[in-house]
């Protein structure tokens, strides 16, 4: 094996090895946990058949859905519902999003733990939903509250795959840097001035003197 084999062989090896710790480093954080729930916007209960047609023409067209979203999703909520949650305010995420061709939004909010995701979340639909209800009228807020212990983990890739996806990454970099240190090396060692004498077939750049000579001369 040649040393700049040996040097791109060396450099893989360890670029795989710090990947894999790395991976490792990074599978292990902490888990995070979340949880949510769905409100619906419709006509008022009250309305005629008719009046109800009207209303949910205006609703499927998305813009009242997506107001409440934007309303639900804001994060002036996570400061009580962090008080709420007993967590600091830093420990949760709070998203809304209206869902496509649907007079429904969806709540979420995740935390550090499943009890303080519910905890926040409850506490963000029983402080927004009466400013949604405001500027949704005259459409109905109706929020499907989620059940007890609903929280889930969310998924993330096991250790074993980040170790691999690391060991492959730094395999793949530490290759590449020592190919560099290679070539930069060899570049050095072979002298720039350096030329072949041997003559390529066809080449007319011979001495003029031997033109024209006579065979056997």
């Amino acid at each position: 094996m040649t040393k700049q084999r040996r040097l791109i062989a060396i450099l893989a090896v360890v670029g795989a090895l710090l990947g894999v710790a790395l991976g490792a480093v990074v599978s292990t954080g902490p888990s995070r946990y979340t949880a949510s729930a769905d409100v619906a916007l419709l006509p008022a209960p009250n309305l005629t058949s008719v009046e109800a047609s009207d209303f949910w023409e205006v609703l499927t067209s998305g813009q009242v859905t997506r107001t409440a979203a934007i309303v639900y999703g804001d994060p002036r909520w996570l400061t009580a519902a962090a008080g709420a949650a007993r967590v600091p305010r830093s420990d949760l995420n709070l998203t809304a999003a209206a869902l496509p061709e649907t007079t429904i939004l969806t709540v979420t909010v995740s935390a550090g733990s499943a009890e303080a995701a519910e905890a926040a979340l409850n506490h963000v639909l029983a402080t927004a939903t009466p400013e949604v209800t405001s500027l949704a009228a005259p459409f109905f807020v109706k929020v499907l509250w989620p059940p007890e212990n609903s929280a889930w983990a969310k998924s993330a890739p096991g250790k074993m795959q980040m170790m691999l996806a690391g060991a492959l990454g730094g395999l793949l970099v530490g290759s590449g840097i020592g190919w560099w240190l290679a070539r930069r090396r060899r570049d050095r060692t072979t002298p720039s001035g350096k030329h072949s004498n041997v003559h390529v077939a066809g080449d007319n750049n011979f001495d003029d003197s031997t033109r024209g000579a006579p065979l056997g001369s």
